[in-house]
């Protein structure tokens, strides 16, 4: 009994604060005394946080009576640009001042410079295929078969020197084909001369399969000599008709330009003047078997196009 007398002591001799008489309470009775020593001797170390909570309790009290004292504003009468300004001349609240401090705590560690972030990242392989590297320099390039072939290819670049032949060339200029004829006439000999050997060959050779090789060679060069006479020959006539032409704009009157059918015409016309009356008419039947073939197969497309629709 002695030693909780003593506690109950010890709990009443505490320093505390005077209170107003608003919040005065009546004091505890004798018995109510000893059992509030027993609590605090249970309790032990937890008086000292009660003294702070005594306090921040008084000290809330204190505030609430002091905003109540304190004269009501109208809010209504306050302007922004006031109300802006006072509210940057507070201090930024604590919670604020913590939720910054974390933030920046946060994202210490995990901040990085460009050239840390580069170095610390491991190399990832490159799955793309080296175009460049090859067995041998003959093999093939080879390509990935995930993009798209493109229209213009990237051929690989001949090392080797181009010869360039300047006759040919279209950086030596336009080809003056009268120029060019009179220089390589020797040619037409040499062909004369080929064309007289195939036809001995052909008399002499007994294997039908050479003999129809011979034929074709003899005609595809027959048909080349006919073809260069007929563009000689339309080149003479329009070299005549120019002459004639500017003898004529020299006595004083216009120009008379010849036609394509012109041309054509008067081709005919002096090609037939060289012929005789059997070939004229072996060359006019010809030319109108050629014209009823043309036609016969026009029409037969004309026909299967309307079946078709």
């Amino acid at each position: 009994m002695s030693s909780k007398r003593k506690l109950g002591s010890l709990g009443l001799e505490r320093r505390v604060k005077a209170r107003r008489e608003e919040d005065w309470e009546p004091e505890l009775s004798a018995s109510e005394e000893d059992d509030s020593g027993e609590e605090v001797s249970e309790e032990g170390d937890d008086s000292g946080n009660e003294d702070e909570d005594l306090d921040e309790a008084e000290s809330g009290s204190e505030s609430e009576e002091a905003e109540e004292d304190a004269p009501k504003v109208d809010f209504s009468a306050i302007s922004f640009g006031a109300l802006a300004r006072a509210a940057a001349s507070l201090p930024p609240s604590e919670k604020k001042k913590k939720n910054k401090a974390d933030a920046s705590k946060d994202d210490g560690p995990t901040e990085r410079t460009p050239k840390e972030s580069l170095r610390r990242e491991p190399k990832k392989p490159s799955s793309r295929i080296d175009a460049s590297k090859r067995s041998s320099k003959h093999a093939p390039q080879e390509m990935t078969s995930k993009k798209p072939v493109s229209r213009r290819r990237e051929i690989l670049a001949d090392p080797r020197r181009k010869t360039r032949d300047p006759r040919f060339d279209n950086l030596s200029g336009e080809v003056d084909e009268a120029k060019f004829s009179r220089n390589y006439a020797f040619l037409d000999e040499y062909r004369e001369k080929e064309m007289a050997e195939l036809r001995m060959q052909i008399k002499k050779t007994k294997d039908i399969t050479a003999k129809e090789d011979l034929k074709r060679q003899l005609l595809s060069m027959e048909s080349k000599k006919k073809a260069r006479q007929k563009k000689e020959e339309e080149v003479k006539i329009l070299q005549e008709h120019r002459k004639k032409e500017k003898e004529l704009v020299a006595q004083g009157k216009q120009p008379f330009y010849l036609r394509k059918s012109e041309q054509k015409k008067q081709v005919l016309m002096n090609r037939y003047a060289s012929m005789s009356k059997s070939q004229v008419d072996k060359a006019i039947e010809r030319k109108r078997k050629k014209v009823v073939g043309k036609e016969k197969k026009e029409l037969a497309s004309l026909e299967r196009k309307s079946r078709r629709h």
